[in-house]
């Protein structure tokens, strides 16, 4: 991440304070309060408004500060920390801006970028009540009648949906001749209350109980179609597509953001219990647990590390990178929340007023995030789709001179102090990345000339054991889709999709290891050592058979006491936090 990046979110940090203090900018006991009264975080966004957060999500090209997609994951993991609720209105912001900034026109950017940094949210309508997810199927209508549009139609689950300043609505546009065909629109929410937009009830939820889950119903709204209608530089489908592609690894912000909170209350909890004349951090099953959800965490840190800065390195291969990283990463994050459950006990469920009773907000609320933009089972067929080339380009060999670009290329995706910079034009986007897979080259190529040193030979074993374990799955897909001809959507090609986002986590979390030995010579130090690496691999792929290791666990617990002691975020980058 660039210097800059860091140091404004040491400032955001230390600006918003240690949120177990009531005087802290958002602090858990107002979003205790607002959660259990189901009130939309509204003092805590003028808060960000006032912090000048909101010029994060305009690009530099509109007079913003968006330059660094990392830095939108970092802030998005600052505000998630606090209050889910909050960062996902503030997010749901940004979603609703990336198609105004692939294809809006000058005047279009302007006044988006104006309305954010007055402080107006943002949204992107696109599903219906009918249709889900199925959003081919939109029947929000729209017709031009001279220099204006008419339209009618509802829109709903949408976030933000009665609250946004402006909607960015997928509409189907109906011509004089009855042909009809997709739009994109930005519409101004009226000021003022009018018959022709209404707003629908907020929808009643099980986590983010504050957000403004909604949406809005339009009977012959009529608006200035030069204003509107977004210009039709390619099908609006392709440009929902790419602005998925980017939100969907920018999800990951608010999964790392609540297991960081997750995990720093049971921690501190562990430290002060006492249970059968011991602290709870001093039963081994406790200490086991704890680091291995410490370990996790940072695997899951650098999958979405990786895949952020592929927004501005390989905007060509988003396609594949995105539904990896929304699929793989939340789960993660749900699977470590459940083992720090059972190291609280019945306190993890209990609705308390005080620091701990955000435990239960934070759980409920980190379920939602593998629902957006798109679910799991949508991103594992987005995947599926594309393993037929994936296995023919995974299996082309590569010359020194491609080993070389595939380092440079490692490192700048998976190196802490690397960055990558620049928001990707609409037209650097692809619906498909042809097979094409840089990161997994990489360690195709770069694993056959690196070995471990001798004196690790139980790392050895396991790097080969994953080399085969890939071989095995290239044989696998082969086989399905070559020789078998299985359909995409059977149980089979979907499970060898899901299994490619846990070997594409592993091999980008041993790619990270090797590209570490090599920068410190193989010396001791707090990045993503051999530890990290083993316990990732043992829980991403069993099949591997890594044994678990007591003195392993023992180092990883105290790697995370000392983030607790000296408050760090539970990341690979080194940040100091508030708390």
């Amino acid at each position: 991440m660039h210097a800059d990046s860091l140091n404004l979110a040491r400032q955001w940090e230390q600006l918003l304070g240690d949120p177990r203090h009531s005087d802290a900018l958002l602090h858990f006991g107002a979003s205790l309060q607002e959660d259990e009264r189901e009130l939309f975080p509204q003092a805590q966004l003028l808060t960000l408004q006032r912090m000048g957060l909101f010029e994060q999500l305009v690009p530099r090209a509109d007079g913003g500060r968006l330059d660094e997609p990392e830095r939108v994951l970092l802030l998005s993991r600052i505000l998630s920390r606090r209050n889910l609720s909050c960062a996902v209105a503030f997010g749901q912001s940004l979603l609703g801006s990336i198609p105004i900034w692939l294809a809006g026109s000058p005047a279009q950017r302007a006044a988006h970028a104006a309305s954010l940094r007055a402080g107006g949210l943002a949204c992107l309508a696109l599903t219906e009540r009918a249709h889900g997810s199925d959003i081919l199927a939109t029947e929000f209508e729209v017709r031009a009648e001279g220099e204006e549009l008419r339209l009618s139609g509802e829109k709903w689950l949408i976030n933000n949906g009665s609250r946004g300043a402006s909607a960015t609505v997928l509409a189907r546009q109906v011509h004089a001749d009855g042909r009809s065909e997709l739009v994109l629109l930005r519409l101004a929410r009226p000021d003022a209350p009018a018959p022709a937009w209404q707003s629908l009830p907020k929808i009643a939820t099980h986590g983010i109980r504050g957000a403004d889950i909604s949406g809005f119903t339009l009977q012959d709204h009529r608006c200035a179609a030069a204003e509107a209608l977004l210009p039709r530089g390619e099908p609006a489908i392709g440009t929902v597509l790419k602005t998925l592609q980017i939100s969907r690894i920018l999800c990951a912000g608010f999964s790392l953001g609540a297991t960081d909170t997750l995990l720093r209350l049971t921690l501190g909890f562990a430290g002060q219990r006492e249970l059968y004349g011991k602290q709870v951090a001093q039963i081994p099953a406790a200490r086991a647990k704890l680091a291995q959800s410490y370990a996790r965490l940072l695997g899951a840190d650098l999958l979405a590390q990786a895949c952020t800065r592929a927004i501005a390195l390989l905007p060509q291969e988003l396609s594949l990178i995105s539904p990896i990283c929304k699929y793989r990463l939340p789960l993660e994050c749900e699977a470590i929340a459940r083992e720090l459950a059972v190291v609280l006990g019945a306190r993890h469920y209990l609705r308390s007023s005080d620091a701990l009773g955000m435990f239960q907000k934070m759980q409920r609320d980190l379920q939602v995030v593998s629902l957006f933009d798109g679910s799991t089972q949508v991103n594992l067929a987005l995947l599926a789709g594309q393993l037929r080339h994936l296995q023919e380009r995974l299996e082309q060999p590569g010359g020194p001179h491609d080993a070389e670009a595939a380092r440079a290329l490692a490192r700048q995706l998976l190196r802490p102090a690397a960055w990558a910079g620049g928001w990707p034009e609409a037209g650097a986007l692809r619906l498909a990345s042809q097979g094409r897979d840089s990161l997994m080259l990489a360690y195709r190529q770069l694993r056959a000339r690196h070995e471990p040193a001798a004196d690790e030979p139980m790392l050895a074993a396991t790097l080969q054991r994953l080399d085969r374990r890939l071989q095995a799955w290239l044989d696998a897909v082969r086989q399905a889709l070559w020789e078998e001809r299985c359909a995409l959507d059977s149980c089979r090609v979907l499970a060898l999709a899901q299994d490619y986002t846990r070997l594409w986590h592993a091999c980008a979390l041993a790619l990270a290891w090797q590209l570490e030995q090599e920068d410190s010579d193989g010396g001791p130090g707090g990045g993503l050592d051999a530890d990290l690496l083993l316990e990732n691999l043992r829980q991403a792929l069993p099949e591997l058979e890594i044994a678990g290791c007591e003195a392993r666990d023992e180092r990883l617990l105290q790697r995370a006491l000392a983030a607790l002691r000296h408050p760090h975020l539970f990341s690979l980058s080194p940040l100091p936090c508030a708390w």
